[in-house]
């Protein structure tokens, strides 16, 4: 690991939330994934836990927010 690595900031995809809070969704959105089926279907309109945002919303937001954190480090 170089100087320019260890002096990353890690910062949220999403600026609304943290990003502890950001991983405890994609954590949530994985574990509902794996345990979708016929009987337990995933609904991209679930509200995630500890937020009043969408699945889908958060997935837009969190695509969004990291294209443009790449854009910006170019």
């Amino acid at each position: 690991m170089n100087a320019e690595e260890s002096d990353r900031v890690i910062t949220s995809a999403i600026d609304t939330m943290s990003v502890a809070e950001v991983r405890k969704s994609l954590a949530f959105i994985r574990k509902e994934w794996s345990a979708h089926s016929g009987v337990h279907p995933f609904y991209p309109s679930n509200t995630l836990v500890g937020s009043n945002m969408t699945i889908s919303e958060f997935a837009f937001r969190f695509v969004m927010g990291h294209h443009e954190k790449r854009h910006h480090k170019q």
